[in-house]
């Protein structure tokens, strides 16, 4: 099973989770499993990311092997390939990344792999994900008014399927109130936008849904309001 093969970072190496992750990486039970680890990018500091880099850097890598690129140019492939997360790990936005790497190789200085594939995720500070800068922007607002939202998953949608980027939770309406960034201005992506309202103005009406256009927004980012939320219940008891 995927648990057999999962190993996710902790801050400090010496807690009983990443000493008994260590212990299990350097078993004979794990010498020729592949491995999946997972943890988060460090603050980014040019001086030391924009040199060549032999291994992945890591913030939470307690518990984890020394993960090896695969070659010279594994490293910038995956900036590459994941460009806007690695703008945002730039920018100082939490970066998640998921390896799956070779079977570990233990020697006297511990447990090390080589990564295979390597992928990375922008998340905001509450773990929600985010597919660009104007998400995080909505994110942090939400966050910051104590707002109940979703962040909808890709993989649990056809690719026709239309869904939001948030479902706000918290409205008076009774159902998720679904919410849009609209961030780019190519014919294709222009599309999709106007394919978008006019499915939610259908299914929900115009006042039903609450999108941002960001390719209007200025510099202050000042974005649409939020639909109220409900008040919630009191709890103050009759005199």
């Amino acid at each position: 099973c995927i648990g057999d093969h999962l190993f996710i970072g902790v801050p400090d190496p010496k807690q009983p989770v990443a000493q008994s992750q260590i212990q299990r990486l350097s078993s004979q039970a794990m010498s020729d499993k592949r491995l999946m680890l997972l943890s988060v990018l460090p603050r980014y500091d040019a001086e030391k990311h924009e040199r060549p880099l032999k291994f992945l850097p890591l913030r939470n890598f307690g518990g984890l092997p020394l993960i090896f690129f695969n070659s010279e140019v594994h490293w910038d492939s995956v900036k590459k390939r994941f460009s806007s997360e690695y703008a945002a790990w730039k920018s100082g936005a939490k970066i998640v990344v998921f390896a799956l790497t070779s079977p570990a190789a233990v020697t006297g200085r511990g447990p090390s792999v080589r990564a295979h594939q390597i992928v990375l995720m922008h998340v905001s500070e509450n773990w929600i994900p985010l597919d660009s800068s104007y998400e995080a922007v909505v994110a942090e607002k939400l966050d910051a008014e104590h707002r109940q939202y979703v962040k909808p998953m890709r993989y649990d949608a056809s690719i026709s399927e239309v869904f939001p980027d948030f479902y706000l939770l918290d409205t008076k309406s009774d159902k998720p109130f679904p919410m849009e960034v609209f961030g780019m201005a190519t014919p294709a992506y222009l599309a999709r936008k106007q394919l978008k309202k006019d499915y939610y103005n259908r299914e929900y009406g115009p006042y039903g849904w609450w999108h941002w256009d960001a390719t209007t927004a200025s510099e202050t980012m000042v974005l649409p309001h939020f639909p109220e939320s409900r008040k919630p219940l009191s709890t103050d008891t009759p005199a």
